[in-house]
């Protein structure tokens, strides 16, 4: 039997999450993700303007170096003055159609200043690529980073589905060490069958159902998009490493994560769900005193994983 634990953190918003929701609805956010035509045509507009690197700040707070390998571009973030005590590859999430951004590079920059070496892959996007296309890729990678050492694999959205599909994968390499897997928001299904999605949506101040529906199905390729190698919430979690899941109760991806902890609790597996109360979609990226305490919070897990 799987052992699940739980915890919540149900401070009330601070004022600046408050705002910065106001400002998320007053951009309307979730445009990027209503409707099929609008989310594809968002989607284009986000992928010419290509995946945004590090950021100065980043590169004058930690060490920066950049390659291409397994036909993508990798970027490695590390501590600039000692070495590195862990090791993450970090899956950037963005429905699986979006490209790297700024908020990504904080959080990166800071699991970097806590001491950990951060690799950073830009893989290609939906719907010219689908997860068969992308999949085989990200298991070079990640086999590469983690048979030279433990490796935790970390990733937001889209990206938390994808290290719960390739640790998978690497259980079938015995000298690969993924000791840890962290989902942040993890899109764990791809078809928003759950019942609790649609009431989430209006308390969603980022997502919505439509266009990530699609994104979906265009991830999917010949797949469907149920197939646990898109939604991970329906494959098998026995023998992995621990599984850390970080959630928020604003997010209409939450629901998925009640069917991972009960797959959980019938499977060889420790998971540990950490829910913050009032949050939005992948919170932690952002400029808030939330996101800063979740960064805290990730570079002791990480730490506990390494």
């Amino acid at each position: 039997m799987g052992q699940v634990t739980w915890d919540v953190d149900d401070r009330p918003m601070t004022l600046a999450a408050r705002l910065y929701v106001l400002g998320m609805r007053l951009m309307r956010d979730k445009e990027a993700f209503e409707g099929e035509e609008r989310t594809l045509e968002k989607a284009r507009d986000r992928q010419r303007s290509g995946n945004r690197p590090p950021t100065v700040w980043t590169r004058r707070r930690c060490r920066v170096s950049s390659r291409t390998s397994h036909d993508m571009t990798v970027w490695t973030v590390g501590p600039r003055r000692a070495g590195a005590t862990s090791r993450i590859v970090y899956l950037h999430g963005g429905g699986y159609v979006h490209p790297l951004t700024v908020d990504y590079w904080r959080l990166v920059r800071s699991l970097a200043s806590a001491g950990s070496e951060v690799v950073v892959p830009a893989y290609p996007l939906a719907p010219e690529a689908t997860v068969d296309d992308v999949l085989p890729l990200l298991e070079g990678l990640v086999a590469d980073v983690a048979t030279a050492g433990p490796t935790v694999l970390m990733g937001d959205s889209a990206g938390g589905a994808l290290v719960l599909v390739l640790a998978r994968r690497m259980l079938e390499l015995p000298d690969a060490e993924v000791t840890g897997v962290v989902a942040l928001c993890p899109w764990l299904d791809a078809t928003l069958d759950e019942a609790g999605v649609r009431g989430l949506e209006a308390t969603d101040p980022m997502l919505a159902e439509s266009g990530l529906r699609a994104a979906g199905r265009w991830w999917a390729g010949e797949r469907d998009p149920a197939d646990p190698v898109v939604s991970p919430v329906n494959g098998s979690l026995d023998g992995l490493p621990p599984v850390d899941v970080l959630i928020g109760d604003r997010d209409i991806l939450r629901p998925a994560v009640d069917d991972l902890a009960a797959r959980a609790e019938h499977a060889d597996v420790s998971l540990h769900v950490h829910e913050v109360s009032a949050m939005f979609h992948v919170w932690m990226t952002r400029l808030l005193p939330e996101a800063t305490r979740t960064r805290r919070l990730l570079a002791e897990i990480v730490g506990a994983r390494a």
